[in-house]
Parts: structure tokens; C-alpha cells; sequence
């Protein structure tokens, strides 16, 4: 009797746990992304570099994520912006809609066209759009602000696991 009652509760908790369980395997926590931004530095100084950004989720909309940038100036040292904020998502089929508000630190060197250095406010938005369960291209916009605002576009490439 006891066994059967056992795996009678083994049996209702598995067929509880079950919806859960198949939803993080269609939605996968993690998203990393890597492409290419343009910034605006200036009226006419434009910094190209990569990105790199990891976003985790927490659930079906909420997550953080953290993003580096490596603009450079010509021949200029260029600089870094790291941003760490809250991230939302909403999905519209294949097409992942989102956008991030946290916090960024700019990393400047001596030449650099990026003034101010130091710690701003980011807010930034996506679109992705899966072309398989665990891999996408994606498109984006940054402004980030410190003692100015520097507005950017991004596009690359993004895998969830």
C-alpha cells in the first residue's frame, strides 16, 4: 500500500512539473548575441566596433542582460560602453520584441572621441527574428548618456541555449 501511494504522488508531481519543464525546453534562458554597432560620438564622429551581449531570462518576459561595445575612431583610440540593465521580451511568433533599461560605464582612452567618460544611463530596444529554435539574426538601437548622449544601431547574429 505505501509503494502505491508513493508512486501515485511520483506520478501527480511528474504531471504537474511537466508543462513547466516543457516550456524551458521551447524557450531556453540564455540568449547570446555578437554583431556589429555604429555610435555617434559627434556631429560628424562615427565609431565602428563589435558587440557582445549575454541576456539571461528569468521567465516568459523578464531577464537581464549585460553588453560590451568596442567602438573605434579612425585612428583614434575609440573606447568601451558596458551596460548592465533589466531586460523585457514579448514574442510574436518567430519575432522576439524587446528592450533594456539599466545602467552603462564608458571606458575612454586619452584620443578618445568619447568625452566624459565614467557612468550613464542606457535604454535600448531589439528586434529578433529565430530563424530556428536556437538561432537568429537580430537588429538594435542604444542611447547611452553620460556627460552626452551617444545613440547607436546594431545587427548581428544570436543563439539561445
Amino acid at each position: 500500500m505505501i509503494n502505491n501511494r508513493r508512486t501515485l504522488a511520483a506520478l501527480l508531481l511528474s504531471v504537474s512539473l511537466a508543462p513547466a519543464l516543457a516550456a524551458q525546453v521551447r524557450h531556453p534562458s540564455w540568449t547570446l548575441t555578437g554583431g556589429v554597432e555604429v555610435l555617434l560620438a559627434g556631429k560628424r564622429s562615427w565609431g565602428t566596433g563589435p558587440l557582445l551581449a549575454i541576456r539571461h531570462d528569468f521567465g516568459p518576459h523578464w531577464g537581464a542582460e549585460l553588453k560590451a561595445a568596442l567602438p573605434a575612431f579612425g585612428s583614434n583610440s575609440g573606447g568601451a560602453a558596458v551596460d548592465l540593465g533589466a531586460t523585457y521580451t514579448e514574442w510574436h511568433g518567430a519575432t522576439e520584441v524587446g528592450g533594456m533599461l539599466g545602467v552603462t560605464a564608458f571606458l575612454v582612452g586619452d584620443q578618445s572621441e568619447l568625452v566624459g567618460g565614467g557612468v550613464g544611463v542606457v535604454a535600448a530596444a531589439h528586434v529578433t527574428r529565430w530563424l530556428t529554435p536556437g538561432f537568429g539574426v537580430t537588429a538594435g538601437a542604444n542611447l547611452r548618456t553620460g556627460i552626452g548622449a551617444y545613440p547607436a544601431a546594431y545587427a548581428g547574429l544570436a543563439v539561445r541555449f
